[in-house]
């Protein structure tokens, strides 16, 4: 009796053909090298490198391409890196191509999306394949134009001996369908920490190739994130965690190519002006031995004297080589150190605000972020209160604006009136509290709010004003509709994308809301709090003034929260925490630094109406401090 072939089976059959075709492949070609295969065959008709493959641009690519060899012991293949280094093309597609043309077998491309691995094939994988004299192995040659023919689709590639198969973290033949022999998983450290309740994607993916535990290969890259649940740093610290030492041009001494800090020798490190311009030609790179300068020109010579050097002797994992790679080492014409730098002043410049900081941190240094923000002293916020008053002003204050901000409990609004001046630094006016019943639009505590931004204040009027709608959600939108003043709802969430705050449109009412993202306000706040009197007698960028008389009640508030972890369903998050400690001071104050952006996104929008920058243009701090600066004047 003739029975149907089930899936089970169809699995079990591929499997078998992949292995016959790897015993009947000769062992001669199994021992070719990924480097050698590539700068054999490989020829680049997009980018800025065209022409004949070489990793003589980027020498630091041919070890970690060889460990992907058949040949090499290693099982795993790790890379945490910076970005602008060459690695996808040097390493991940020269695997691919030596793959289906020298050691064929069923591998896998997972990236950070479905759609995303799709482009990747079509635009990458596709341009590989007709460039490297391999076009001929995959599918149907006489219709490879149309890329509709069987055997040749953008998400799989077959060819003798094995196939190429392609998609997002949740594609059904990664996580239970199909076993592979090499896989090939492309910025880890996007995919969630748990893939549709199935776990961990680092396990679950290593499940994937146990039909060949003596032979798999697993390709692991990524720019790190945050350094809590980042997966890239944590399959690094498995392995024997290598950087690329290069010699000093001077006297030999061998180096990992690193940050400088002012205290220490060696390092990258340049010079500034006061107001964080890069001061031209001032980047160079101290030898941490002899102290000689070294300049991006340089890299063309000790780049290609480097060698990678393993800086833990006893890896958690001996089969996996993991190496670091930092975008200070991004060959001549692509990204240079003046360039990074520039980038780190910019931020400098701006009070080091937390996504632009991250972003540098992970794409520049090629490391995890780790904010370590601590909870300030109470002892020391009350000393460094200022010589003046609740309602008034320093002689010596030049604020630009103000705004007030207003928490919505049950029966009270608690506001802070807060002035904003240059370069971010605040003085808080007063802290007032009115209480009533919030679930009644016609209570006097709002009608106590609105008068209290209506009114002048050491001499300024309040120019934005905002109200928490995470409350009485309906009633705060009514009330704003209703009061003639500037009064936004505000709604607080953990994250908005990577924007600080959004302006969004309310279909049943004539007002906007600005949804604030918290958490970035409140590392502002505390990273603020922190900062110090200078010794010249000038404060510091970000500088908080209170007035002399706020007691310890309040300033325990504006100090509730603390940063903590929290594991949920094996899902590693950071969380921001009062405790049931009374927060309302903090979420004042992060409701005001909230207004302070959207009061440039009001600006932003106004110079575009008028013309004066380009619709597709922002506004740049600095050139906002100015046009506040005109109008106050």
């Amino acid at each position: 009796m003739l029975r149907l072939l089930t899936k089970s089976d169809l699995h079990n059959a591929i499997n078998l053909i992949g292995l016959t075709a790897n015993r009947i492949i000769p062992e001669e070609i199994n021992r070719t090298k990924v480097s050698v295969w590539a700068q054999e065959n490989r020829t680049l008709k997009e980018g800025p490198l065209q022409g004949a493959f070489s990793f003589s641009f980027t020498p630091f690519l041919r070890e970690i391409a060889d460990r992907l060899s058949p040949s090499d012991p290693c099982r795993e293949v790790v890379v945490m890196k910076g970005t602008r280094l060459g690695a996808t093309v040097g390493v991940g597609e020269n695997w691919i191509g030596a793959t289906i043309d020298a050691f064929p077998c069923e591998m896998a491309y997972i990236t950070s999306g479905g759609d995303m691995a799709g482009a990747q094939m079509d635009l990458r994988v596709d341009s590989l394949i007709n460039n490297s004299g391999i076009a001929e192995k995959i599918g149907n040659v006489e219709k490879r134009e149309t890329q509709k023919k069987t055997g040749d689709r953008n998400v799989r590639k077959n060819f003798p001996g094995g196939y190429l198969m392609a998609g997002g973290p949740k594609a059904q033949f990664i996580k239970r369908a199909f076993g592979f022999k090499q896989l090939y998983i492309d910025e880890v450290d996007a995919f969630q920490d748990n893939i549709d309740k199935e776990g961990d994607p680092v396990a679950l993916y290593r499940r994937r190739v146990d039909t060949y535990p003596d032979s798999s290969k697993i390709l692991w890259t990524s720019s790190p994130l945050f350094k809590h649940n980042s997966k890239i740093y944590s399959l690094y610290k498995e392995g024997d965690q290598r950087k690329f030492f290069v010699p000093c041009k001077d006297c030999g001494h061998m180096q990992f190519l690193r940050w400088g800090k002012k205290d220490k020798p060696g390092g990258l490190k340049f010079e500034h002006t006061e107001d964080d311009k890069l001061v031209e030609g001032s980047v160079y790179y101290e030898c941490e031995e002899c102290g000689s300068v070294w300049t991006n020109a340089d890299k063309d010579i000790f780049l290609a004297k480097g060698q990678w050097r393993p800086t833990e002797d006893r890896p958690r994992n001996p089969q996996i080589k993991s190496y670091h790679l930092p975008q200070l080492y991004s060959p001549i014409g692509f990204r240079s150190w003046e360039s990074g730098v520039r980038q780190f002043l910019e931020i400098k410049h701006e009070g080091f605000p937390i996504l632009k900081f991250q972003n540098w941190v992970n794409t520049f240094l090629g490391e995890p972020f780790e904010n370590r923000t601590e909870r300030p002293k109470i002892e020391r916020l009350l000393q460094r209160s200022g010589e003046y008053n609740k309602g008034n002003l320093p002689k010596n204050a030049k604020p630009l604006f103000l705004t007030a901000w207003a928490d919505v409990q049950k029966d009270r609004i608690e506001c802070e009136i807060v002035a904003h001046g240059k370069n971010f630094v605040t003085w808080s006016v007063d802290y007032l509290v009115f209480y009533g019943d919030t679930a009644d639009e016609s209570s006097s505590c709002y009608t106590k709010f609105a008068s209290a931004v209506a009114k002048s204040w050491a001499g300024h009027n309040i120019i934005l004003a905002g109200i928490d709608a995470g409350y009485n959600t309906n009633i705060a939108s009514s009330f704003c509709d209703n009061v003639d003043l500037p009064i936004y709802t505000t709604m607080g969430f953990e994250r908005i994308s990577k924007l600080s705050i959004k302006m969004v449109a309310l279909p049943d009412f004539a007002k906007s809301r600005i949804e604030i993202n918290t958490a970035v306000f409140k590392e502002e706040i505390y990273n603020n709090l922190a900062k110090s009197r200078q010794e010249d007698g000038t404060y510091p960028r970000g500088f908080m003034h209170f007035p002399q008389n706020y007691d310890r009640k309040y300033y325990n508030m504006l100090t509730a929260e603390d940063k903590v972890r929290e594991v949920k369903n094996g899902v590693v998050k950071i969380k921001w925490d009062a405790k049931s400690r009374r927060n309302e001071a903090l979420d004042c104050r992060v409701g005001n630094l909230a207004l302070r952006n959207a009061v440039r996104e009001l600006i932003n929008d106004e110079l575009v109406g008028m013309g004066e920058i380009e619709e597709k243009e922002r506004v740049s701090w600095d050139d906002f401090w100015v046009v506040m600066e005109n109008r106050e004047g």
